[in-house]
């Protein structure tokens, strides 16, 4: 799993996500990007991040079966696809999939503030999502803050997507929040997605696809 930001904070969280996850035929390794902004926030932050991602991926593929780009913007995605030769993953697109298997509707709750909503926007019309999206709302943070964003506040925005909103499940759009997402769902009464298991799961599959392609 790659950390797109150079942010320590994020990396670490990622890193006590991933845990519970691994198994005896599962390793997952965090690894970060270097020379990169701490949060990827604008266009060119995500540019920035792709390209570092992509190389990043060419350096360490050889090592690897799969990988996922740990960052909701899903910076260098397709390009990465395009590129290495393991089967790559991204964590709102692996989102959108496991939201629309629970629901016919996802709102997308995420840090920052309402500058951030076009950009949501936009990703979610790339993946043809437009009538799925029921809303994207933020909880007015940056993404280190998020991480320790309270529980209470995300409680709140995940009520509102659901009973304003009319969302069937609500994705958490920040890698900041990454290993939220079971407890919130169990307190919300709805599933809450944190994109770091849909994301693993995605890539398992897509390497026993692969395995069992050239057999």
């Amino acid at each position: 799993m790659i950390n797109p930001n150079s942010s320590d904070l994020v990396t670490k969280t990622l890193e006590e996500a991933v845990k519970p996850l691994q198994y005896e035929h599962l390793q997952i390794d965090v690894i970060c990007c270097k020379n990169t902004p701490q949060a990827i926030v604008t266009a060119f932050d995500e540019l920035m991040a792709g390209v570092a991602s992509i190389q990043l991926l060419q350096e360490k593929e050889d090592a690897y079966d799969g990988a996922i780009i740990g960052c909701f913007a899903d910076p260098g995605l397709r390009g990465a696809r395009e590129l290495v030769h393991i089967p790559v993953a991204g964590l709102f697109e692996s989102s959108t999939i496991f939201a629309k298997l629970q629901g016919r509707r996802y709102s997308v709750l995420a840090s920052g503030d309402e500058s951030d909503i076009s950009p949501w926007i936009g990703s979610i019309r790339d993946l043809g999502d437009r009538e799925n999206a029921a809303s994207v709302r933020y909880i007015n943070s940056t993404v280190e803050r998020a991480v320790s964003a309270k529980e209470e506040d995300i409680l709140c925005g995940i009520e509102a997507c659901r009973k304003e909103d009319g969302a069937d499940a609500v994705i958490l759009g920040c890698a900041a929040f990454a290993g939220r997402g079971k407890e919130l769902s169990a307190k919300a009464g709805i599933p809450v997605i944190d994109g770091i298991e849909e994301a693993v799961r995605m890539v398992e599959m897509m390497v026993h696809y692969r395995k069992e392609a050239v057999q």
